[in-house]
């Protein structure tokens, strides 16, 4: 019998040469009323064949009734009329003084049994009835310790101080030795202190609040996140697995939109994908825009959660915009995904409601091994959007040079015009890409078409202050003079702009100061910084022009601004570069427009 209750107790020694009575008198402390189990385990173990009758059962369970139903409030009363008159001389006990949040007053008395036995060191833990007395206002708990020291306690118990905070203790003192003193939070609940305490990633008082009955394990916070959600992006597995023990719901939806599933395969939390798949996450629920989780995974390059993932969904099922898991693998340059889902039979053609394809997302954004990729695979690079774009005109906006000459290669087109008139050509000036303008020249491309609108490439590298692209094309015999269908010239875009070596080269390759748009403005009347106006009046001078053929008709032409309403070809090419973003707060946008 001392053999097995130093183990059960984890005791050490503390019953040695003990006799039978002074071994219940050492252990009477440890049960009580409302704890029966140190008597029921031990008749269970040395009582051989012996069964409890209805009367000892019926203890037991009126026992247990009582500690899971009666809240702490009406413990003080319970106390004082059972051991009434019964109290155990304590003097020489420490005692520990502890103060509650208010929230405790609804805790079931088990709750307070919990906190003692999760509070003090192993073997400590007597009966809370016969050692405890509680004080209204906050709970405030005095309990006498038997068989400790004050000192021990204070060391223990300061080891213990993140867990009092998370669980509800402002408060503690022993023998009056202040442990923990904080003031009271009026706002304190269980629910808030869970998700505190998950985020905290403190595992002991997340599994001590889960004891609690009066916890909504599923609570939200202001972003409708649960513990089980926070616990997931942290990527903490302990603490999942408790909270999904505990009958976490894994398929609440947070402000957003996202599920835990989402969240656990964004940041490519394996065995918590695995967990909750298990139990019953659902794969298929989507956000507002038809994101799911194998999209979520594919977009952030999470290869073995697209593993999993595409043995529960269809990964090849589109968002509302059309796009899929493939898209966003090709578009982030996630190339082992790409070949993961090619191996499924991914179709490297399918297009979004806009036209754009996987294929244009790739060249977009330079990612070269996935286009050689995809062209092995028979990816059509001639397909194009709604608006008439081609891989072969993202790839040269954007200047990957590299892309580029591979499509050529492939033997694209590379006049092909968007839906305004606009070419490949065009947004490589536009743009800068001085090595891709090079190289178009190079095949014959044509440097004078014109948009819709009449802007050209020559305008947009003025416009924009690309010097070395407009004395490329100077040296092609582009006309300096054109205008676009309201008049403006390639002088007045670098002028309106302030690109002052763009307007001096333009002047040096005799571009005419005194051409007037069709609002009547010039490039001097544009002109808004200093050195550019005084540039354009020295040479008015120098070249005998008049210096009234050169100002708008407007009288107060010159003090006008971009800003200020008169046209200007600043929104020249506007062409749907097929970007998609996925991000964890605003889930995946809509394909959007890049000038």
């Amino acid at each position: 019998l001392i053999i097995w209750l130093e183990a059960y107790m984890h005791w050490n020694d503390k019953l040695t040469n003990a006799s039978l009575d002074e071994t219940f008198k050492i252990i009477h402390p440890y049960y009580d009323f409302i704890d029966c189990r140190l008597i029921v385990d031990m008749s269970q173990i040395f009582l051989k064949g012996f069964k409890f009758g209805d009367d000892k059962l019926s203890i037991v369970k009126k026992a247990d009734k009582l500690r899971f139903s009666s809240e702490v409030r009406h413990l003080n009363e319970a106390l004082k009329t059972t051991y009434e008159g019964h109290i155990p001389d304590t003097s020489n006990m420490p005692m520990i003084s502890m103060k509650l949040h208010n929230q405790w007053h609804c805790s079931d008395i088990h709750g307070l049994f919990l906190l003692i036995h999760n509070l003090l060191p192993v073997g400590h833990q007597q009966s809370i009835m016969k050692y405890i007395s509680i004080s209204f206002g906050c709970v405030v708990i005095k309990y006498s310790v038997y068989g400790s020291t004050a000192d021990s306690l204070i060391e223990y118990t300061g080891g213990k101080l993140q867990f009092m905070r998370l669980i509800g203790v402002f408060s503690l003192c022993i023998n009056d030795h202040p442990v923990l003193q904080e003031d009271e939070n009026m706002n304190f609940t269980f629910e808030l202190a869970l998700l505190k305490t998950v985020t905290a990633d403190h595992h002991e008082a997340v599994k001590f609040l889960l004891q609690l009955k009066t916890v909504n394990i599923d609570h939200t916070n202001e972003e409708g996140k649960t513990a089980l959600m926070l616990a997931c992006e942290r990527g903490y597995e302990d603490i999942v697995h408790s909270l999904l023990s505990a009958g976490a719901n894994v398929n609440i939806k947070d402000n957003k939109g996202w599920t835990t599933l989402m969240i656990a395969s964004k940041y490519n939390h394996i065995s918590i994908i695995h967990m909750l798949l298990q139990a019953n996450a659902n794969p298929h629920i989507r956000l507002s825009d038809g994101s799911n989780a194998v999209m979520i995974a594919s977009y952030h390059g999470k290869y073995e959660a697209v593993q999993i993932l595409i043995t529960e969904v269809d990964y090849k099922c589109q968002r509302e915009d059309g796009g899929n898991a493939f898209m966003l693998a090709c578009q982030n340059g996630h190339t082992q995904i790409v070949e993961l889902l090619l191996k499924e039979q991914a179709d490297p053609n399918v297009q979004t409601n806009d036209g754009a394809t996987a294929f244009m997302l790739a060249c977009q954004n330079g990612h070269t091994q996935i286009v050689e990729l995809l062209l092995k695979e028979q990816a059509d690079p001639n397909v194009q959007t709604n608006d008439g774009a081609t891989a072969f005109m993202l790839a040269c906006q954007n200047g990957h040079t590299q892309i580029v000459e591979l499509l050529l290669k492939e033997q694209v087109d590379p006049n092909v015009q968007i839906n305004d008139g606009a070419n490949a050509f065009m947004l490589a000036c536009q743009n800068g890409h001085t090595q891709i303008v090079e190289l178009l020249l190079k095949k014959q491309v044509d440097p004078n078409v014109q948009r819709n609108d009449g802007a050209n490439a020559f305008m947009l590298a003025c416009q924009n202050g690309h010097t070395q692209i407009v004395e490329l094309l100077l040296k092609e015999q582009v006309d300096p003079n054109v205008q676009d269908k309201d008049g403006d010239t390639a002088l007045m875009a670098a002028s309106d702009e302030g690109h002052y070596e763009v307007v001096k080269l333009l002047l040096e390759w005799k571009a005419d100061p005194t051409i007037k748009s069709n609002g009547g403005y010039t490039a001097l009347s544009l002109a808004k910084i200093f050195e550019t106006k005084t540039l354009l009046k020295n040479y008015l001078k120098k070249e005998n022009f008049k210096e009234d053929d050169a100002i708008s008709v407007s009288s107060f032409a010159s003090q006008q601004t971009i800003s200020s309403g008169h046209h200007t070809i600043s929104d020249t090419i506007s062409m749907r570069s097929s970007h998609s973003t996925l991000t964890l707060d605003s889930g995946i946008e809509d394909l959007t427009d890049k000038k």
